[in-house]
């Protein structure tokens, strides 16, 4: 069975200032604090923003005084104070909707700058790929020149040989593939120039 010292400890208190004068200091601030923000109040809210419990409020006439008829109750508010909160409000509404909608923007533009970034990587890849690769034909084929003539190799694999040697170099050399390169789209051209001219 539980006795009343025991319900006494199992109760919460708020923490007692010491002194009587603190106690009505720290009352009458918390009353002041929420006055200004023009809403009803109870007892727990001032005993809660005073950091006092609600029983030592009761307790003391001085106190209760402090906090008058506005405890536990609703009071008028005032229509000038009721309009500047609510005109505050709806400032605060509306800024917070702006900040929101400016930081999906935002959010999408970096979206769409770290897809543009991921393409331009993807591509900057293959673009250095095509060149490696087109260093290593363009070295194949210059030592391959200097040993064997392209008019050699006309007369040996025939024209129809060539002109089909030239389609599938002309999909690997065309200049227009390396319009970011001038010096490989030159090489590139007076490569595919050297065979039309044994092909013609």
């Amino acid at each position: 069975m539980i006795t009343v010292r025991q319900i006494s400890n199992i109760r919460t208190r708020g923490a007692k200032p010491n002194a009587p004068q603190e106690r009505a200091r720290k009352v009458q601030d918390a009353v002041l604090e929420l006055e200004k923000i023009g809403a009803a109040f109870s007892v727990a809210d001032v005993a809660e923003r005073a950091g006092i419990s609600r029983a030592t409020i009761y307790r003391n006439q001085k106190l209760r005084d402090l906090v008058g008829a506005r405890g536990d109750g609703a009071r008028a508010v005032d229509p000038d104070t009721h309009a500047s909160v609510c005109a505050k409000h709806q400032s605060l509404k509306s800024k917070t909707r702006e900040l929101r909608r400016r930081l999906a923007e935002v959010e999408k533009g970096w979206d769409e700058m770290r897809e543009r970034a991921v393409s331009a990587e993807h591509r900057l890849r293959i673009a250095e790929q095509r060149v490696h690769s087109l260093n290593k034909r363009i070295s194949s084929t210059t030592q391959a020149h200097s040993t064997v003539s392209l008019s050699h190799l006309a007369t040996e694999i025939g024209t129809e040989g060539m002109r089909r040697a030239r389609r599938k170099l002309a999909q690997v050399l065309h200049p227009d593939l390396f319009s970011q390169d001038a010096a490989v789209a030159a090489i590139a051209g007076e490569l595919l120039r050297a065979v039309n001219e044994v092909v013609e």
